[in-house]
């Protein structure tokens, strides 16, 4: 009888101890990384500055701000074949390459 007593404070002091190995070790780690991100957070204005003459003039940066949809429509102005099953990188990289071709065959042209 009294084994069995010594065995049940045995575990019982066991699961206190994992509980307190469990506060320690994850729930005090992830309260501070929490904290510590909303703390960052609220450091940084969520604005992205304006854009300037530099997004006007260069194609890569507009291009790099469209989504898949706009592309494919710019694909379709620029009469490029076989945009519709490409990704976005390729697709960029085509389109960047025919309005390249375009603007060197108007200035040609002048």
């Amino acid at each position: 009888m009294k084994n069995n007593k010594l065995e049940e404070n045995i575990e019982r002091a066991r699961i206190n101890l994992y509980n307190i190995l469990a506060i320690l070790i994850v729930i005090i780690p992830e309260y501070f990384a929490e904290l510590i991100y909303t703390f960052e957070a609220t450091q940084h204005n969520e604005k992205l500055p304006n854009e300037g003459e530099a997004w006007q003039k260069d194609i890569e940066l507009r291009l790099s701000k469209m989504n898949i949809h706009e592309l494919r429509l710019m694909a379709k102005r620029l009469r490029i074949h076989g945009y519709s099953n490409e990704n976005r990188n390729s697709l960029i990289r085509r389109i960047y390459k025919k309005s390249r071709k375009r603007i060197k065959w108007k200035s040609s042209k002048i």
